[in-house]
């Protein structure tokens, strides 16, 4: 499924699968803007994370600043999130893009947000927010290898340091340091919504309240 929405219909295929290949990036942005209501500067991650994840999302980024005007230069972005996760390096990708804008990126979880969309969650730039239903669930990367050994020991050497890296991020992020983190990861670590702020992990639980179509996030 599409990280994208427009006027209530999900599209069936991602951006990139149906104006990407043999475009220029410019190119792709530019038929964007065709597809897309800018409005409510709101972006849908529901699939899996891999590389098509990554340059959905910084097109799509990149299409609402765009189509803002002065007086909607500074609202935040709102990343919904219910995805089971995916490749940790375009999980790397999308946060190192969201911390470099200059605007704020609210992330909020609705139904769940497993491995890599949950790291995406706690590194939220604005306020994380999570519904009291949904769920959440940190581990190890995983992988299936074969090869010649020279190459596994190799690949297994930067899995490592990788690793480390999670740990020492998900410290910065929350009020958990890094030898936590990495006791906690090495099993599927669901975390009770209850006990997330507490943990730094998001700043507040979404309550139930009556909203417009307008407010509803």
């Amino acid at each position: 499924m599409s990280l994208y929405e427009e006027k209530g219909e999900v599209k069936s295929k991602a951006i990139t699968d149906d104006i990407i290949p043999n475009q220029s990036y410019q190119e792709v942005s530019e038929q964007l803007a065709t597809l897309m209501d800018y409005s409510d500067s709101v972006i849908y991650l529901t699939e899996d994370i891999n590389d098509n994840t990554l340059i959905d999302f910084m097109i799509r980024v990149r299409a609402i600043l765009n189509n803002r005007t002065l007086e909607q230069k500074d609202e935040p972005i709102n990343l919904i999130i219910n995805s089971n996760g995916g490749d940790i390096h375009n999980m790397l990708g999308i946060i190192d893009y969201i911390e470099s804008l200059s605007v704020k990126v609210n992330t909020i979880c609705r139904g769940r947000a497993f491995s890599a969309a949950a790291i995406i969650l706690a590194c939220g730039t604005g306020t994380r927010m999570m519904s009291k239903r949904s769920s959440i669930m940190f581990h190890q990367s995983s992988s299936f290898l074969d090869g010649k050994m020279s190459d596994l020991e190799s690949y297994l050497t930067n899995v490592k340091k990788l690793e480390t890296s999670i740990y020492n991020l998900l410290a910065d992020k929350t009020k958990k340091d890094a030898k936590w983190w990495k006791d906690q990861m090495k099993s599927d670590f669901y975390i009770p919504v209850d006990d997330l702020v507490e943990y730094g992990v998001i700043d507040q639980i979404i309550k139930v309240m009556k909203l417009t179509a307008e407010q509803i996030i």
